[in-house]
């Protein structure tokens, strides 16, 4: 289009423009073909070469008679110069958005990787501990169940008291951080234990979506998650529903409720922090929260076969 352009401004259908391929040392069309540059002397062809920066940035081959009028010709070396340096920017923007997005991903991938390995170092060591005491615990009480001292009895009764709240809140953290499910069961199953543990009922409909990459999935279950809980905390709804699709290569979340409705993502976090994340992943939120008539959060998220 641009070699068309000039063409047309300077009068030359036989005009040429080649761009300056630095590694190879040589100009080249559009498709990689050398563009021969015309030696000094030519009695019919000519070359003017771009710079810039003092390098070479394009050269226009041209016929030799365009040289005559100096203006035009000076005008559309100019416009050439320009739209060339344009589109060197926008592809620069671009490049440098692509790597935001990769290290959006990456960020998201090992803050996800760091939650499931504080959740097995919760698992695997604090809670057998407690589990350990506990039971020893039991023990003790077994053996001086008849004793003489009911204090003692008292004290261990306590002990295995704080023991076992201890033991279910750190089960809560650790569920909370990255829940064990999610790894061992998948999506669908995950979001049926937040159902359970819900403030109010939640329906969840799953049309089968199967195991999806981890990314995916982590996503899935903390924009689940947040939603839950900020209907819980805000909605004042009476039930909530929890629709899966998989749709060829995309997952589709859809979580509704029957509440005020009025959810408006600048008074708060919560809905920022999920348009945040289901961005990272290259996903789109929307979310319809007319007054009185409840909200409607839908994530569409991409997702490869896992």
């Amino acid at each position: 289009e641009l070699r068309q352009v000039l063409a047309r401004t300077l009068r030359d259908p036989t005009l040429v423009v080649g761009y300056w391929m630095p590694e190879e040392r040589r100009f080249a069309d559009l498709d990689g073909l050398e563009v021969a540059i015309p030696k000094e002397g030519n009695p019919s062809r000519a070359a003017t070469v771009l710079e810039r920066g003092g390098d070479p940035l394009a050269v226009i081959v041209h016929d030799v008679a365009v040289g005559d009028d100096p203006k035009l010709m000076d005008a559309a070396t100019a416009a050439v110069t320009m739209a060339m340096e344009n589109e060197r920017l926008h592809a620069l923007v671009r490049a440098q958005l692509d790597e935001v997005r990769a290290s959006r991903a990456r960020i998201v991938s090992a803050q996800d990787d760091e939650r499931r390995r504080l959740e097995r170092d919760l698992h695997d060591g604090a809670q057998q501990r407690l589990v350990t005491l506990a039971l020893a615990l039991g023990e003790a009480r077994g053996n001086i169940e008849n004793g003489p001292d009911p204090s003692l009895r008292a004290a261990l009764d306590g002990a295995s008291t704080e023991v076992a709240a201890a033991l279910g809140e750190l089960r809560d953290l650790a569920h909370g951080i990255h829940p064990a499910v999610l790894t061992r069961a998948g999506l669908t199953a995950a979001i049926r234990a937040l159902g359970e543990r819900a403030a109010i009922p939640v329906v969840v409909e799953d049309s089968d979506i199967g195991r999806l990459p981890p990314p995916v999935e982590a996503t899935g279950y903390f924009l689940v998650s947040e939603a839950l809980t900020n209907i819980a905390k805000h909605a004042r709804a009476s039930k909530a529903t929890v629709h899966l699709v998989r749709e060829v290569d995309r997952l589709r979340i859809e979580v509704l409720d029957d509440g005020v409705g009025g959810a408006d993502s600048s008074r708060g976090s919560g809905l920022r922090g999920m348009a945040d994340r289901v961005r990272a992943v290259d996903g789109r939120l929307t979310v319809s929260s007319p007054s009185g008539q409840g909200t409607r959060i839908v994530a569409e998220i991409p997702c490869a076969s896992s």
